[in-house]
């Protein structure tokens, strides 16, 4: 027997358990990285730091039908949850938060029919609030639940972007002011002119 072969035959064997124990992992890791539903989210500010929250949900992977959701809204930056819409088959409550209990507040939504199939979004489901934090409102933490109210899938919100009340006051102005042009320029084409007369 060549002396050489045992130790290459064990080095073999130890990359080959090395090769399966990662690819175990990779197996054990893959539903936590798996394309599942999803909730945008869309801010507005209100007055002050009052705000509204408009969410749309999309079946974009596991499970197959949404039935039911639940966003959470953390106790140390949120008060005054309530809610303002909800699509009509949609049966969906508002828990406020509790600081005392470090409890979050939560906005719960069952489908009251048919749910959402793979594939497909809804949305209609908003909630006004007070924010309690600085700056904007960020993503929020979500459950997809079952028939018995089980998370199958969690989630972080996906952020649209927030409209700044100076962007849409500049974009109106700028609207206005060119068409106060257009009508100005028309106008004066159709005025003889002075020097003609």
């Amino acid at each position: 027997m060549n002396m050489r072969s045992a130790p290459f035959g064990a080095q073999q064997d130890r990359k080959h358990r090395f090769i399966a124990l990662l690819l175990a992992a990779a197996a054990g890791l893959a539903p936590c990285f798996a394309s599942g539903a999803s909730i945008s989210e869309t801010y507005h500010p209100i007055a002050g730091n009052q705000w509204t929250v408009d969410f749309t949900v999309v079946a974009d992977g596991p499970p197959g039908t949404i039935n039911g959701f639940t966003v959470y809204f953390p106790d140390t930056s949120f008060a005054a949850l309530s809610l303002a819409a909800s699509p009509a088959t949609w049966d969906s409550i508002v828990v406020q938060p509790d600081t005392t209990l470090h409890s979050p507040g939560f906005l719960d939504s069952l489908a009251l029919g048919t749910g959402i199939g793979s594939g497909a979004s809804l949305g209609g489901f908003a909630v006004t609030f007070s924010f309690l934090g600085n700056g904007s409102p960020g993503p929020l933490q979500f459950d997809i639940n079952d028939a018995n109210f089980h998370a199958v899938y969690s989630g972080l919100t996906t952020v649209a972007a927030i409209p700044e009340p100076e962007t849409a006051s500049l974009f109106v102005l700028g609207l206005g002011a060119f068409a106060g042009r257009r009508a100005w320029q028309k106008r004066r084409q159709q005025t003889p002119s002075r020097s003609a007369a």
